[in-house]
């Protein structure tokens, strides 16, 4: 059943995305044949040049906007609104209904990411880029000790706090919808509180949690100071992996929470 869910979850969204992605991949292209060509010149074309550059401002702006709208309407009308009588009349449990909305916000977030920095890449593209990034991975890999176990922590966090940022709105909606009224604006003060209180957890365990490496952090010889790559490494390393932690077990309490409170405590009158 939640692979019917997720099918009718990207249909739905797929809709509104695919049309927008391939806008803006073809303003994109259409600004990469534009650069360096002339066109950039006082004139007509040097006026149309400029408007395809402000056209793809606007879309990227509209891609990482559409995205957050739609992921959250699409979750405060499919779950807390009038589509929801009909939702919660189906065959599945609440958790399954959840979990289609994440994973597909989640994959429409990739994707819009992915096509924004693509269209960033098709504008700056030059002969030889691939090359000269290689090259400097290559340089990086040798320079900053960790390169890789520090590359990989930070792709997982990145995908961990994405998770987390999704689960936090759902949490902050599905206590909104506690109140008898001006749910929309008691859902905003429920996402503040969230981020009072999980801002608070992450201070104390700054303060108290990691190692202090301080003290290791700057070599010192002579009269210069230099900075100690390899302790700067392990302490991103141990943020890092800290971070990771801390945000799934935040994503695991938004998730119970809200799950509670479409079991046990919706009212969508």
């Amino acid at each position: 059943m939640l692979a019917k869910l997720l099918k009718y979850d990207f249909k739905s969204m797929l809709k509104i995305f695919l049309p927008l992605w391939g806008v803006l991949l073809v303003v994109s292209a259409i600004n990469r044949l534009f650069s360096g060509s002339g066109l950039d010149q006082n004139g007509g074309l040097g006026l149309l040049n400029s408007l395809m550059v402000l056209l793809y401002v606007l879309l990227i702006v509209a891609v990482m906007v559409v995205t957050t709208v739609i992921i959250i309407a699409r979750f405060y009308r499919g779950l807390l609104k009038d589509e929801g009588y009909l939702m919660f009349t189906i065959p599945v449990h609440p958790w399954q209904l959840i979990t289609s909305k994440l994973i597909s916000a989640m994959v429409i977030s990739l994707l819009s990411s992915l096509v924004a920095v693509a269209s960033v890449f098709i504008i700056a593209s030059f002969p030889g880029m691939w090359d000269v990034l290689g090259q400097a991975m290559k340089e990086l890999s040798q320079q900053v000790p960790n390169f890789t176990p520090l590359v990989v922590l930070l792709v997982i966090s990145l995908f961990v706090s994405m998770i987390y940022s999704i689960t936090q709105v759902y949490a902050a909606m599905a206590l909104g919808h506690l109140a008898s009224s001006h749910r929309v604006g008691f859902a905003v003060l429920a996402f503040i509180v969230l981020n009072m209180i999980w801002s608070t957890v992450s201070t104390v365990i700054g303060l108290f949690g990691y190692p202090d490496v301080t003290d290791s952090l700057v070599i010192v010889t002579g009269t210069d100071a230099v900075l100690n790559m390899g302790a700067f490494s392990d302490l991103l390393i141990t943020s890092l992996a800290w971070g990771i932690v801390l945000n799934l077990v935040q994503c695991v309490v938004h998730f119970v929470l809200t799950n509670y409170i479409l079991s046990r405590r919706l009212n969508l009158e």
